[in-house]
């Protein structure tokens, strides 16, 4: 029993396989050269802005990463047109939040979480008075840091 095995610069018939120098020359000519594809028409948009924008690129994808990651964004199904843009624009606005703390803050929203899983309450209740005291942990230095940077250090 044989197999058939594909090589990208190679060529056959029949029996006989030989290298494709054709299009070993053609893969040459073209190494090195980069395309990019838009549907925006030239006399709007140069090549310069083009070429700027495309390597803008990774900003989108280090966001989509981040939503994915550090807000522990997961695709939801839904069925109907409603709940589908719903989830989209909280997921958006996760992200446009997250991205604003980064700003304010210059600290990673991976780190603020971390931070801000350190702070804890407890809510203590008289069970005879029926009041309630509540009571939080010392604050350390670093989620200090970030909570005056955001003005929320009440």
């Amino acid at each position: 029993m044989g197999f058939l095995v594909r090589l990208k610069f190679t060529k056959s018939s029949g029996q006989n396989i030989e290298l494709n120098q054709k299009l070993i020359d053609r893969t040459q000519t073209l190494l090195g050269i980069k395309g990019y594809y838009t549907n925006l028409e030239e006399s709007r948009v140069d090549n310069q802005t083009i070429i700027g924008r495309y390597h803008e690129l990774y900003k989108i994808e280090q966001a989509f990463r981040i939503s994915k990651s550090d807000l522990q964004t997961r695709p939801i199904f839904h069925y109907k047109e409603e709940p589908i843009k719903l989830h989209v624009l909280i997921c958006f606005m996760a992200l446009v939040i997250s991205k604003q703390i980064e700003l304010q803050t210059k600290t990673s929203i991976r780190k603020l979480i971390h931070e801000c899983k350190k702070i804890t309450d407890a809510r203590l209740k008289n069970k005879i008075t029926g009041k309630e005291i509540r009571i939080r942990a010392k604050l350390n230095k670093a989620t200090i840091e970030i909570l005056q940077k955001l003005n929320l250090l009440t």
